[in-house]
């Protein structure tokens, strides 16, 4: 878990957590993103490490070099309703997932104009939010992943 002297930094709780997610362990999953949810010590910091590193690699995954800002968002966007098990993106996402979506859109953008990372999302307003919003990066990222290996 995340407590104690040696915390373990967001790619370290993120890839813990993705690999929960793609062994479908959601009995180990659940505990492990509610405590990192609900981690009040500075700052939130937990949450918006782990956040910060899925939205830069739902960025990374998404975000061919040669190609413009548009057709990231438009790859990002084709991956969107196969989590929700849609045909076509929804205008209106629940609000959690329409945080992250803007999250990864503004990163998008912040890295095309500058070229550098730009700071981690704001994190979301309650545990409950926080908690919605990491399962939905969660199952964003293990789609991108699973899309991704599967064209290989």
């Amino acid at each position: 878990m995340i407590d104690g002297p040696q915390r373990a930094d967001g790619a370290e709780l993120g890839g813990r957590l993705l690999t929960l997610v793609g062994d479908r362990d959601f009995q180990a999953l659940a505990p492990e993103i509610s405590q990192i949810a609900c981690d009040h010590g500075s700052d939130r910091s937990a949450f918006t490490e782990v956040v910060a590193w899925i939205v830069t690699t739902i960025a990374d995954l998404i975000a061919d070099p040669a190609s413009s800002v548009n057709d990231a968002v438009d790859s990002f966007i084709s991956v969107v309703p196969v989590v929700h098990d849609t045909a076509a993106l929804n205008e209106e996402l629940p609000a959690p997932a329409e945080w992250l979506f803007t999250a990864v859109v503004r990163h998008l953008q912040s890295r095309h104009r500058a070229g550098s990372d730009p700071p981690p999302p704001v994190p979301a307003d309650t545990a409950l939010t926080r908690m919605q919003a990491l399962v939905e990066a969660l199952l964003w990222l293990d789609a991108l992943l699973e899309c991704d290996h599967s064209s290989l």
